[in-house]
């Protein structure tokens, strides 16, 4: 895989620009079309925003992988049976989550539309078919079980991106550190044409985000929507999942594991938070960690920044586990989700220490000028997901 970095960093920048272009092109045609996502009173945006922000990352994607065909067109003849539904699929996912930006729809219909693309990947062949762990003899998993999991995977990674897209830059910025770490993982372990192929998809994510990331930083032009989290987030299972075809099954789930720990352990964590309260765990709420940073009193570009810098440590990790002995896997991975679960009890903490309870006696501020009033009102305040 070496000897193809030089195609991968031209890969990289190449598409790159043509995600810039591409996102100025769906920037207009938001304008054109009068998409918008309009302020509101959860909104932290006072004017309305471009939201076709999805469709410049799709289409920088695809040209992307055009220009790659034709650079490796043995690539073409090879993973025809593999490209084809993942073409197919990243369409059909981006139209789900692009309905639901337009019309939104009942939760539960979003959730069966997604596994349906999930199992129509399954079904074309991208998928987990055996269980290894290190050297151990390969266990082939029954039809049933090997879609379940791998149409769980899918689903996972969709939501945990679209979960975390709530503030300027940071489900971007998540998923290019997450594909950049996946290009990593390929280059360290070695070159089989499945590795290469998942390699080359995650630098087409990698140059595609980058170039909506020149849009969407704060202060953002665009966003990404439903449609763009949930693209994201099936690329990068698409790209896993490929990539890994011919590494043990434990080493293939854990890397992306690790490297897209912090939007999967939010995901999860806000899901089980929201049914042990005994609420509806697909309900939106300010709960998430980006929220919880931001009622304490930082910035928005501190909390993505703080974010991406947790990342890239892990996208740095899963790196490193990629060599790692296959007993390591399971401790590196128990130590990152309790470093995790530590992080959320410190916010606790301080969050209580924060509450009104305890702020009784604090002097009320002087009355400030109309114009600061105005500007300490625009606290940022992310999109509930």
């Amino acid at each position: 895989m070496a000897e193809y970095s030089g195609k991968l960093i031209g890969l990289f920048f190449f598409t790159a620009v043509v995600g810039i272009l591409t996102t100025r092109l769906s920037i207009f045609l938001s304008g054109l079309l009068h998409i918008y996502d309009k302020p509101s009173a959860r909104k932290v945006h006072q004017a309305p925003i471009a939201y076709l922000g999805g469709l410049g990352v799709l289409l920088g994607f695809m040209i992307g992988l055009t220009a790659l065909l034709l650079m490796e067109p043995d690539l073409a003849t090879l993973h025809y049976r593999t490209l084809r539904p993942v073409l197919i699929g990243a369409v059909a996912i981006f139209l789900i989550g692009f309905w639901d930006d337009v019309r939104p729809v009942r939760a539960i219909l979003k959730l069966g539309l997604q596994i349906l693309v999930a199992a129509g990947m399954w079904y074309g062949g991208v998928r987990i078919e055996t269980l290894t762990f290190g050297a151990d003899p390969a266990s082939t998993l029954g039809q049933a079980i090997s879609c379940c999991v791998t149409v769980g995977w899918y689903v996972a990674l969709m939501n945990s991106i679209n979960l975390v897209d709530g503030l300027d830059g940071l489900a971007g910025g998540i998923t290019l550190i997450g594909a950049i770490s996946l290009v990593g993982v390929s280059l360290v372990v070695g070159a089989s044409p499945e590795i290469l192929i998942g390699g080359f998809l995650a630098i087409l994510i990698a140059g595609s985000v980058l170039g909506f990331l020149v849009y969407n930083w704060h202060p953002a032009r665009t966003f990404m929507g439903d449609g763009g989290s949930l693209l994201l987030g099936f690329l990068l299972a698409t790209a896993s999942l490929i990539g890994s075809a011919k590494t043990p099954t434990l080493l293939a789930m854990t890397v992306p594991l690790v490297a897209l720990g912090l939007p999967l352990f939010e995901s999860s964590f806000s899901f089980l938070r929201r049914a042990l309260k005994g609420g509806n765990p697909f309900k939106p709420d300010r709960r998430h960690l980006h929220h919880r940073l931001l009622d304490l009193g930082l910035d928005q570009r501190r909390v993505v920044i703080f974010l991406l810098f947790m990342t890239a440590f892990l996208g740095m990790n899963s790196v490193i586990l990629a060599e790692a002995k296959s007993k390591l896997l399971l401790v590196n991975v128990l130590l990152i989700i309790g470093g995790l679960i530590l992080l959320i009890e410190n916010l606790k903490f301080l969050e209580n220490r924060r509450s009104p309870s305890t702020a009784t006696n604090v002097k009320p501020r002087k009355a400030s000028p109309p114009q600061v009033l105005e500007e300490e009102a625009q606290v940022p305040e992310a999109a509930t997901k």
